[in-house]
């Protein structure tokens, strides 16, 4: 456990928080690491569990961004007028692991042994990522195939996770707990998809993914998640959901040998 001297004092929790929201990580949840190792215990042994990287964490601090933010900073570290690189540079994943490492840093003086973990390929990436958020069963998936949080509905994406031996502050009291605004929508997901795709009991990809690579409606953009009527003041830009819906065609593309 790290030392409690005055040379090691932890930073004040609500200073790494401020401080990743001004990168657009605008949310943070903590979560024990007795709740992270549950949530891993399922898996089959072949598949690393967080331990396997920091075996003395205590806590994992994930970063979350929701709404628009993080892409808006990803954008503004281009070079002046420069397009958004192609979804295969992965210039996103290299721009979050600039941030988080950044983020991480002012943490070390206080806990030398802590870890940044990925959702992304990366030489620390964790499978099955969103286990490291514990029983999030308030995360309810959508009929368009998302996870919508209660608060920010289906725009928010996990950026990465610190594996630390401090102790740290519970979360103050959010959406956690809450049930899955899925459960009493109306769902115009189900009306708005052109392929009749999504539908209460979940996004039938049978119909979806033939009818993204046969042609352009579909093929930057998701109509039914465009639909959602959860926190529509958080939806991203239009670039941000065109580059990752390209990113996700090319991958249904090599999946059907096309």
């Amino acid at each position: 456990m790290p030392s409690s001297s005055p040379q090691h004092e932890q930073p004040p929790a609500a200073a790494f928080r401020s401080a990743a929201a001004a990168q657009g990580l605008n949310r943070l949840w903590v979560v024990p690491r007795a709740a992270v190792e549950a949530r891993y215990a399922s898996l089959p042994a072949s598949i690393p569990r967080p331990s396997a990287l920091h075996p003395g964490y205590r806590t994992a601090l994930v970063l979350v961004s929701a709404g628009p933010d993080f892409w808006r900073g990803f954008r503004a570290s281009l070079a002046p007028g420069a397009a958004v690189p192609d979804p295969t540079a992965h210039a996103l994943d290299r721009y979050t692991e600039a941030v988080v490492e950044a983020l991480a840093d002012a943490l070390r003086a206080a806990d030398p042994g802590l870890c940044t973990v990925y959702p992304f390929h990366h030489a620390r990436q964790v499978l099955g990522f969103a286990r490291l958020l514990g029983d999030a069963s308030w995360l309810g998936a959508a009929p368009f195939g998302v996870q919508v949080e209660p608060q920010a509905g289906p725009w928010w994406a996990l950026r990465g996770a610190l594996l630390t031996g401090l102790d740290w502050p519970p979360d103050p009291p959010s959406a956690a707990g809450a049930e899955s605004p899925c459960i009493r929508c109306p769902a115009p997901c189900v009306t708005a998809c052109p392929a009749g795709a999504v539908s209460k009991a979940g996004l039938d990809w049978h119909a979806c993914a033939p009818f993204r690579l046969g042609g352009p409606t579909c093929a930057e953009t998701c109509l039914a998640r465009l639909a959602c009527p959860v926190a529509p003041h958080l939806r991203y830009d239009a670039d941000a959901i065109a580059h990752h819906y390209r990113a996700s065609l090319r991958e249904l593309a090599a999946l059907h040998g096309r």
